[in-house]
C-alpha cells in the first residue's frame, strides 16, 4: 500500500473543518470519537467506520458509524485488522480489500486505529488510505487528551496535573485495604513505581514537557490497570496501585505490563522501577517500607 496519493481539495477541506470543530469545542471522549468514525465512513465512502483504542493485548471498539455496529467489543489484537495496523504501526488494508485501517498515534505511542469498511465497487484507493491517515493524524493528540489526561478536579484527593489520586487519597484507600484484609482475610497487592531519568529528561525538556510526560505516564498506568484497581500519583516521579483481591502472581504481571507499556512509549529515556508485594499481617507503615524496599531492589 503506497499510501501516497494526495487527497482531493473537497476531502482537504473536510479534514480542516473537523480539526477546527475539535478545537473549538469541549467535546467528551465519546463525542470526539463518534464524530471521527462518521466522519471517515462520509470521506471515503464506506458503509461503516469504527474507532478502536488499545487495552493491554485488546483492541476496544468504543465508537462506530454506519453499518458498524462494534460498540464495545473487545478482541484480541492477534485477531484484527486494526491489531496488527497497531503491531506495523502503520495503514494496512485487508486481504479482501473491504477494509482499511489506520493507526492513531501521540509521539511514538499508538492510542488506537480507525478502520472503514464496506469498501465502494471499484475498493478504496491510495487516496482513502491517505485521506485517513491525515485524519488519523490531526485528530489524534485530542482524542488521547479526552480520553488519557482527566480534566484536574478541584477537590483534596486527586492530583491536579495527572488527574490521578493523591497522596491523601492513597493513605486512606491503604488504611482501608488493610483494615479489610485483616478482618475478612482478603487479599491485595500494592505495586509503587518511580521513574529512573526523569530528572535527566527534567533538565533537558523543561517544565512543560516534563508535565507533558507525567500525564502520560498517569494515562498508561491508568490503561494498563482494571477497574477495580486504582492508580496514585505520590508525588514527583513516584506513583502507586493498589490491586484488590490480587496475590502476587497476578500483581507481578499487571506491574511488568506497566513498565512495557512505559519502555515502549519512548519517554526520552524514562523508565519504570517496580516494588511489588502481596499484603500480610502487617501495618500500614511496614506495608509501606516493605514496598520501598522492594522498589530500591528493583535494579
Amino acid at each position: 500500500m503506497s499510501g501516497s496519493a494526495v487527497p482531493s481539495q473537497e476531502r482537504l477541506l473536510a479534514i480542516i473543518e473537523l480539526q477546527n470543530a475539535l478545537a473549538a469545542a469541549a467535546l467528551t471522549t465519546e463525542e470526539v470519537m463518534q464524530l471521527v468514525a462518521e466522519r471517515a465512513a462520509q470521506l471515503v465512502t464506506a458503509t461503516g467506520a469504527l474507532v478502536e483504542l488499545v487495552d493491554g493485548d485488546d483492541m476496544v471498539c468504543r465508537a462506530a458509524a454506519g453499518s458498524s455496529r462494534q460498540v464495545g467489543l473487545r478482541r484480541s489484537q492477534k485477531s484484527v485488522l486494526s491489531g496488527r495496523c497497531v503491531a506495523e504501526r502503520k495503514p494496512v488494508r485487508s486481504g479482501d480489500g473491504a477494509a482499511i485501517c489506520v493507526p492513531f498515534f501521540h509521539g511514538e505511542y499508538v492510542v488506537g486505529a480507525m478502520t472503514a469498511v464496506g469498501a465502494p465497487k471499484s475498493g478504496f484507493t491510495d487516496e482513502d488510505t491517505e485521506t485517513l491517515n491525515l485524519l488519523a493524524k490531526i485528530i489524534a493528540i485530542p482524542l488521547h487528551r479526552t480520553r488519557s489526561f482527566p480534566r484536574p478536579r478541584k477537590d483534596n484527593t486527586h492530583d491536579p496535573l495527572t488527574g490521578l489520586l493523591n497522596r491523601r487519597a492513597f493513605d486512606e484507600r491503604l488504611t482501608v485495604e488493610v483494615a479489610r484484609h485483616k478482618r475478612y482475610d482478603q487479599s491485595f497487592s500494592l505495586t509503587v513505581v518511580d521513574l529512573d531519568g526523569f530528572n535527566t529528561a527534567a533538565d533537558k525538556l523543561g517544565e512543560a514537557a516534563c508535565d507533558e510526560l507525567l500525564r502520560t505516564i498517569g494515562a498508561i498506568l491508568t490503561k494498563s490497570v482494571r477497574v477495580m484497581d486504582a492508580c496514585f500519583r505520590l508525588g514527583g516521579a513516584e506513583f502507586a496501585i493498589i490491586m484488590p483481591g490480587t496475590a502476587i502472581d497476578g500483581a507481578n504481571v499487571l506491574a511488568e505490563r506497566c513498565r512495557s507499556q512505559i519502555t515502549e512509549a519512548n519517554l526520552e529515556g524514562v523508565t519504570a522501577r517496580l516494588g511489588v508485594i502481596e499484603a500480610g499481617e502487617e501495618s500500614v507503615e511496614q506495608l509501606v517500607e516493605r514496598a520501598d524496599a522492594a522498589l530500591k531492589a528493583d535494579r
